[in-house]
């Protein structure tokens, strides 16, 4: 055997070895893994100016992530008042029922929920507000999908990173020059910015109860068709379950029945839509899966104890 032939023959039997180790311990596909499915849905991000922040006992079905660039304003919660400091952002969880306000506001009207704002349309109109007080406020509502929208209520804070201030400055300055089809790159540093302040959170918040995999696939099934019909007949058969049988393995992992729980998600969307759409009751009625406006009319007002109609004017 020539010295070429013998070269080639260690590299060949060399390479066999690595294939062989590889396949048996190394391939991917023999190590099973599995992640934590989440579902991060931004309704809505601003930048704007506040003369009059006034709300009492806010509770709405969305993550509210705040920073304002200046002091004066606070939260509201369990008896506790947060004011909200330049140096760190602020996250609320979902159904969770704070009033919020501004140091020493002039109010002119009574009313539980009164706003005296508007956008930040130019740097010298964000330096003509700070001058005048105002305070520089930067929001953004989002939801996470269940069990992440399921969590202990409260207001809690995050300090700002390095990378973080990088991100809110980015943002802004999209949201000044009027952005409204955010590009990849403008959506990314959204994304990274909600995604690293929720990383931050304690995670006391997280303990959530385990969730049987069936059910966490048919709740991502509901969540995905809303506007469809569904029952327990045609939920359970997504399964390969009975109606029965499906029906008591939801109540033991949810705490409450498949029609009961649809409802609600069905509500809390349409309140999302409300508030972060311009589309009509009619449309947002067809979207949840409700019949028709007068379906979802009806549903809503017993649920929410409002029209949804008067919601959208009082919180719009």
């Amino acid at each position: 055997m020539s010295t070429s032939d013998k070269f080639v023959y260690i590299l060949t039997f060399t390479s066999m070895l690595v294939t062989r180790e590889i396949s048996k311990s190394g391939d991917p596909s023999e190590n099973i893994q599995t992640f934590r499915r989440i579902n991060l849905n931004i309704l809505c991000s601003r930048y704007w100016w506040l003369e009059i922040w006034k709300g009492k006992k806010m509770s709405f079905p969305y993550w509210r992530l705040y920073w304002n660039k200046n002091e004066g304003a606070y939260v509201y919660y369990d008896e506790k008042r947060t004011f909200l400091k330049p140096d760190h952002i602020y996250l609320i969880p979902p159904h969770t029922p704070f009033s919020n306000g501004i140091v020493h506001q002039k109010l002119s009207e009574e009313s539980d929920y009164f706003f005296k704002c508007g956008r930040i349309n130019s740097r010298q109109e964000e330096k003509r507000h700070h001058e005048r007080g105002d305070i520089l406020h930067f929001f953004t509502h989002f939801t996470l999908g269940f069990p992440y929208d399921d969590v202990r209520p409260g207001v809690y804070n995050v300090a700002l990173s390095k990378e973080t201030r990088k991100h809110l400055k980015t943002i802004r300055a999209s949201l000044i020059k009027g952005s409204r089809n955010f590009s990849l790159k403008e959506s990314l540093n959204i994304y990274s910015l909600i995604l690293s302040s929720i990383d931050s959170l304690p995670d006391a918040i997280w303990q959530l109860k385990k969730v049987d995999r069936r059910i966490m696939d048919i709740l991502k099934y509901m969540e995905e068709n809303t506007d469809a019909k569904m029952t327990n007949e045609t939920l359970a058969a997504q399964l390969f379950l009975t109606p029965s049988v499906f029906s008591r393995l939801f109540k033991r992992n949810i705490g409450k029945s498949p029609s009961k729980y649809l409802t609600h998600m069905r509500i809390d969307k349409a309140s999302n839509l409300l508030l972060h759409s311009n589309s009509s009751i009619e449309t947002i009625a067809m979207q949840c899966g409700f019949t028709d406006r007068y379906h979802l009319t009806k549903v809503f007002s017993k649920l929410k104890g409002t029209a949804p109609a008067a919601f959208r004017k009082r919180y719009y």
